[in-house]
């Protein structure tokens, strides 16, 4: 019998355990710069990463960060990544993580959860997958997206 999904606060030393969901995510990663930028990461205020761990690996992660918003009084908590292990996706997974980020954003209630999900997410199901959970992108909220690389 298999173990059951674990969701815990990550540690620095999961960074080996994460390096191969980065790549996988399409940001692969120096293992010594990233310990170094998940340790700021993690250290700031509102900010935070929890991953997915069954029999002992890694097999996801979540990272969130906290804002306020300037014209509402909710609190915004942006998934800043999501991802899991390709050989664990549809195994509820996914909705393990964001249900741990959205168990956070109740306590900061009233809150919104936003993220962002690239178009390339879009062959591998990702944005349905964000769409059966209820996150939307429509209607007299919905938003586009733009940035600038300065």
């Amino acid at each position: 019998m298999s173990e059951k999904i674990i969701i815990r606060i990550a540690t620095i030393s999961d960074v080996r355990g994460l390096l191969p969901l980065m790549e996988q995510l399409g940001y692969p990663q120096n293992a010594q710069d990233f310990e170094k930028r998940l340790e700021i990461f993690m250290s700031k205020e509102g900010y935070g990463v929890a991953v997915a761990e069954k029999n002992k690996t890694i097999i996801g992660l979540v990272a969130w960060s906290k804002s306020m918003i300037f014209v509402s009084t909710s609190t915004r908590i942006h998934i800043e990544g999501l991802i899991v292990c390709k050989q664990y996706r549809s195994q509820g997974v996914g909705k393990a993580l964001l249900n741990f980020v959205e168990n956070i954003a109740k306590r900061e209630s009233p809150s919104i959860i936003d993220l962002t999900s690239g178009l390339r997410r879009e062959k591998d199901g990702s944005h349905e997958f964000y769409k059966a959970l209820s996150y939307k992108n429509d209607g007299p909220m919905a938003k586009l997206y733009l940035r600038k690389e300065v």
